[in-house]
């Protein structure tokens, strides 16, 4: 989205650790929509739009979850970058209350900014459910800025949140006190501070954090010093480290950590229950070394099953008023064979479209949402942490793993949360593997015309194997992983309108995006069978479609166009073998498992190869194309043998 900023009164950026709500917050207040979900390190990305309010025009910027200004991976330096080198006019600073002590380690870092701020306490209600008791007055006191309690979930506190950042904006209020570390670490602050105030000729507003920054860690250090203020950092940095026998990053980590406890002590009360609220003994259970893996199973099993279901019986009821429109242009097919070719391709995608892949692809992503809602994506994240390692992985691939079965193409944006090089692009070749959601309404699709739902979870199964044993053997060419930590979020009941926006702003973007191209190549497909170029395609095909896997040749046309959109593949495949429906098709069972075996496994598409070589460059990307298709023939090829006897 393109902003003037010359119609921008003031800039307002919503700061706040993963989790804590941000984006929620974000979504409530802005009339363009991005994707939230209960899952750490999944905004990568800053988001922006304008509002008007209160007679102003504002840019709300929603910027990465952070834990800390000391960025460590992309999403946090996005952040740090952000607060520094841009036009900020106000911090909405999103606190998680239920988490309030870590929470407020950032607020306490957020005040050496010196920028206008207020605080937003949000999920109120995790904290009542933990009998956690907040007096926001006296926090308000202690910073000397705003605070407001909020659930953004439910769009409570809000409009005085909103209301409260006007007045600051309009009256220009004071910033927010600054936290005292202890004597010594303070004196050498304030001795640095001096020495870059003179550096910076006058502008001071960011003097103590740059002094701060070149104690705590001078990469990140935003202007160029002369030697001898150099060396004075160095002197002080060696006494400081001498005398606490600490490093200095750990100092500060652990003088602000301090603050954050003391601040929590000062403002909080703790009511026991006595009894565990019913989530925590929820969460127990989805989370149990051995009962959370028969709720994992039962929940991808209900995941899988719903979606056959609601998909099939969908299809069934649109496919029969579409299979009567082409009695309407049939007497075009002699007269003028050009023109019944044309509609005859729009029909075919309008029936691929709306009769084969929607109908899976609305409940695939409804369900999506409602585990991302509730946090058990992060759970099953957790319970698989273990087979991560044991292919050589950290548990943080899961994070763009999951977002994967979504698409791979954010899903390869999110792996930048992976500060290893070698695991981000173990991670990027693997994840072409995760059927995305156009894969998954294929499967889906072709399991319901001639095999049931359990060949469907035996596919998925398989693509488990495929991505272990190919983790495992790229692992063992390059280094062994880093230790990192993958943090579990609070379980919280879904909101059925939160998911229910969700899956209307990608349903939207669906067809806004997919419907063009499907509509657009089934056509195509339609003028090549007239000026029969289809031959010269599926030839290309034909030695690993027809002589090694024993599938019809005019397949072979619709993998060209599956590399464009994998939906195309279904809605060429009956285009392709001539027939108005999947289940007309003229294939043995086998040759359907065979064939969506290798569909889903050899490369996604066009969209991912470009991104992953903007992401990782053009030599990752080709061989993750080549090792894709190698595993997709080898697999289905071993599928061939095994049905056949």
């Amino acid at each position: 989205m393109k902003i003037n900023n010359k119609n921008i009164d003031f800039v307002i950026a919503l700061v706040g650790q993963p989790n804590s709500g941000k984006s929620t917050l974000f979504n409530v207040l802005a009339d363009i929509k991005v994707s939230t979900s209960n899952f750490s390190g999944t905004s990568v990305q800053v988001s922006q739009t304008v509002l008007s309010y209160g007679g102003l025009n504002l840019l709300l910027v929603d910027l990465p979850g952070t834990y800390s200004l000391n960025s460590t991976f992309e999403h946090e330096r996005i952040t740090f970058d952000y607060l520094l080198n841009s036009k900020v006019d106000l911090i909405i600073n999103v606190v998680d209350v239920s988490l309030l002590t870590r929470s407020l380690e950032l607020t306490v870092e957020l005040t050496e900014l010196n920028k206008p701020m207020i605080i937003a306490l949000n999920m109120y209600d995790e904290a009542i459910s933990q009998g956690i008791s907040i007096d926001e007055n006296k926090l308000s006191e202690i910073l000397g800025v705003d605070v407001i309690p909020t659930m953004a979930i439910f769009g409570k506190g809000v409009k005085e949140l909103m209301d409260t950042a006007i007045n600051n904006l309009r009256f220009r209020k004071n910033k927010a006190s600054k936290f005292l570390f202890t004597s010594k670490i303070e004196r050498s602050i304030n001795e640095i501070e001096n020495e870059i105030k003179r550096h910076l000729n006058g502008n001071s507003e960011l003097a103590r954090f740059y002094a701060i920054k070149a104690l705590e860690n001078p990469e990140l250090l935003k202007i160029s010093i002369n030697s001898d203020v150099r060396n004075k950092i160095k002197t002080i940095e060696k006494a400081i480290v001498s005398d606490r026998n600490q490093d200095l990053f750990e100092i500060f980590s652990y003088e602000r950590h301090h603050i954050a406890m003391k601040l929590s002590k000062q403002i909080s009360t703790f009511k026991d229950t006595r009894k565990k609220p019913i989530k925590q003994k929820i969460d127990e259970l989805l989370l149990h070394p051995v009962l959370g893996y028969i709720f994992l199973l039962l929940a991808l099993f209900l995941y899988f099953f719903l979606i056959f279901i609601v998909g099939d019986t969908v299809s069934g009821l649109v496919e029969t008023p579409l299979s009567k429109l082409p009695e309407l242009y049939e007497s075009l097919s002699e007269n003028q064979p050009f023109l019944w070719y044309s509609i005859n391709g729009a029909f075919m995608g309008l029936m691929g479209v709306f009769g084969i892949v929607l109908p899976y692809f609305l409940p695939l992503i409804f369900l999506t949402s409602i585990y991302e809602e509730t946090g058990y994506t992060a759970r099953i994240a957790f319970l698989l942490d273990g087979l991560f390692h044991k292919i050589g992985l950290h548990g943080k691939s899961i994070v763009p793993f999951i977002l994967g079965f979504g698409c791979t193409v954010p899903a390869l944006y999110a792996s930048r949360i992976i500060e290893s090089k070698r695991d981000r692009t173990i991670t990027g070749i693997l994840l072409t593997f995760i059927p995305c959601s156009a894969r998954i309404a294929v499967i889906f699709a072709l399991a319901a015309a001639f095999t049931g739902p359990i060949w469907a979870m035996v596919v998925f199964a398989f693509v488990l194997l495929v991505v272990s044993l190919s983790g495992k053997a790229l692992s063992k060419v390059l280094t062994k992983p880093l230790g990192l930590i993958l943090e579990i979020p609070n379980l919280k009941l879904p909101s059925i309108k939160i998911s229910l926006e969700k899956t209307w702003r990608k349903l939207r973007e669906f067809l806004k995006e997919a419907v063009l191209f499907l509509l657009m190549g089934s056509i195509i497909l339609g003028w090549l069978e007239y000026f029969h170029f289809d031959v010269y395609v599926n030839s290309l095909f034909a030695p690993i479609l027809h002589n090694l896997l024993d599938l019809p040749v005019e397949l072979g046309s619709t993998l060209v166009f599956g590399f464009l959109r994998k939906e195309l593949i279904i809605v060429m495949s009956t285009q392709a073998l001539g027939v108005a429906t999947l289940s007309a098709l003229p294939l043995t069972v086998e040759q359907v498992i065979v064939f969506i075996i290798f569909v889903t496994l050899y490369f996604p598409c066009l969209a991912t190869f470009i991104v992953m070589t903007k992401e990782f460059g053009w030599k990752t990307s080709v061989f993750a194309a080549v090792f894709s298709i190698t595993v997709a023939t080898i697999s289905a090829f071993l599928f061939k043998i095994i049905l056949s006897i």
